[in-house]
């Protein structure tokens, strides 16, 4: 779509307002400036880009720059923003200076500024954070939105049957669930949506952000996303934690240390000693449920035993990490029970008193064939005994 044809486009979808910050942006080293930061952002979608062909013209970078960041600003958690000129505006510097990517800005940036907005015009900020020509990045409106002062007056503002429609529709495996832990791995938006603002913290991960749909369907197929919510910290930005090792992240509700893996992997060893043992053993218990709940987003759903290896690699502090009050491991030899494991076994009708004796690998595998044989009976209908050598 040429320049001009988008911008009739946009005039019969609604009125051009201010916000339309390709009609805005003149200067042509600003206008250079942007197609530099555009091709050298790897989180912009790539089929956007493809459209624009090999070698495409500043006017048309500049033009789907518009289009994405407007599409944006108009579907936060706290209504459309896109007609508020001085955003897209601050944003588009912070795209070219290298401030902010289109991750930041489409997945966290717009949840924050509406949470920042929604504060202002209702007289709720502190005179020193109404100033927003103050504001530098991304991150200082994200850390005041999270102030405590603010939570409850947000959380009242934003439209709860949101949350309430995203959990109905949510869709999800849990792997771990304790008296301190749930750890689910979720197949669609809903779930991770609930996970960010549902309960304790509420999370920046993109994938649950009001446009996080988008960040499921590219982050989801090449594996497995683990939401994991640690109930003893429900207020604490380490109280969520959000793993996809395809793609090395394991990040907390604030996303520190954003990028570095091997950091965060000794963060959460140190943190949650034993859970990432937990974390996999779960997914593997679910193995065959976790690969049927993702076969809509990956075909042949997801393989888990290449999911599991991949936390031992990637996540080897919390993966070898255990708590120092566990108890040592029993030699299995000392284990061994007399009246189990392989042999004869001496069977005991109780009703009948008819006795049979019956070659078997274990007490289990004996009852599995008794009742196997006699659908009607149950392990209390007989006495047995493993006959001595």
């Amino acid at each position: 779509m040429r320049l001009d044809q988008l911008e009739q486009h946009l005039k019969k979808r609604r009125p051009v307002a201010e916000a339309n910050i390709a009609a805005k942006i003149k200067d042509p080293a600003m206008i250079k400036r942007l197609g530099i930061a555009m091709r050298h952002d790897s989180t912009l979608p790539k089929a956007s880009i493809a459209k624009l062909g090999p070698k495409p013209d500043d006017q048309s970078i500049l033009a789907l720059w518009s289009t994405m960041l407007d599409k944006s600003l108009s579907s936060t958690d706290y209504g459309d923003l896109s007609a508020d000129g001085k955003f897209d505006d601050w944003l588009t510097r912070l795209y070219v200076n290298g401030a902010a990517d289109y991750e930041d800005i489409n997945g966290e940036g717009g949840d924050a500024l509406g949470a920042w907005k929604a504060l202002s015009t209702r007289g709720k900020l502190k005179p020193v954070h109404q100033d927003f020509n103050k504001f530098k990045a991304l991150r200082q409106i994200q850390q005041i939105v999270r102030d405590r002062d603010y939570q409850s007056e947000l959380r009242r503002i934003k439209d709860a049957e949101v949350i309430e429609k995203h959990k109905r529709e949510k869709k999800e495996v849990t792997v771990v669930d304790d008296e301190r832990f749930l750890v689910v791995v979720p197949f669609n938006y809903g779930a991770c949506y609930t996970f960010n603002n549902n309960n304790g913290y509420q999370a920046n991960f993109c994938t649950g952000s009001s446009s996080g749909l988008t960040w499921f369907q590219r982050y989801a197929p090449d594996g497995p996303i683990v939401s994991i919510y640690d109930k003893e910290n429900p207020d604490n930005k380490d109280g969520k934690w959000q793993m996809h090792l395809p793609t090395n992240q394991l990040q907390n509700g604030d996303q520190d240390n954003r990028g570095q893996m091997s950091r965060n992997d000794e963060r959460f060893a140190e943190l949650f000693p034993g859970l990432m043992k937990k974390i996999a053993d779960g997914m593997a218990a679910k193995a065959e449920e976790i690969k049927t709940s993702s076969e809509d987003i990956v075909r042949g759903g997801y393989d888990v035993a290449a999911a599991v290896a991949d936390i031992k690699k990637k996540a080897p502090l919390s993966y070898a990490s255990r708590v120092e009050t566990d108890e040592p491991e029993v030699d299995p030899a000392a284990e061994v029970d007399p009246n189990d494991g392989p042999g004869t076994y001496i069977v005991t009708q109780t009703a009948s008193g008819r006795t049979a004796r019956i070659e078997g690998e274990s007490r289990q595998d004996i009852i599995t064939k008794l009742t196997t044989r006699y659908p009607d009976s149950t392990e209390a209908d007989y006495t047995i005994e493993k006959a001595q050598a």
